[in-house]
């Protein structure tokens, strides 16, 4: 059974988090710079000040986004849908009826790729 991803990755989180207003974050990524290569996984809970009060530590301290929280900060048109297609590798997002296409695996992928679309179209 494959897994199913369900948070952004940390690079994809660092590009988020110069797109996405910080609070709209639901997870963190918290750990020890001397850990960055060790396996980890996010918590619940962003916090802008605790993320201030780490930027002074060896700790790691940044947002990551759940499904639900990306889904939540794409735009509402009259057709806002994310939709997987037949072949299960095709999601689509569509605005007032202009489809824009992310190809992925999994929803996260897909609605990471749709906001950085949007960003570059300044429609976020």
């Amino acid at each position: 059974m494959a897994a199913i991803k369900s948070f952004t990755s940390l690079e994809q989180s660092r590009k988020l988090a110069e797109i996405l207003p910080l609070e709209s974050a639901d997870m963190k990524w918290y750990f020890w710079k001397s850990e960055i290569d060790a396996p980890k996984l996010p918590t619940f809970g962003y916090s802008k000040d605790a993320a201030e009060f780490y930027k002074s530590t060896e700790a790691v301290y940044m947002p990551c986004w759940s499904l639900a929280a990306l889904i939540g900060v794409l735009p509402y048109g009259y057709s806002s849908i994310l939709t997987k297609s037949f072949n299960g590798k095709d999601y689509y997002y569509k605005i007032d009826g202009e489809p824009i296409e992310a190809m992925a695996d999994n929803p996260v992928d897909a609605c990471v790729a749709v906001i950085e679309e949007l960003h570059e179209l300044k429609m976020l």
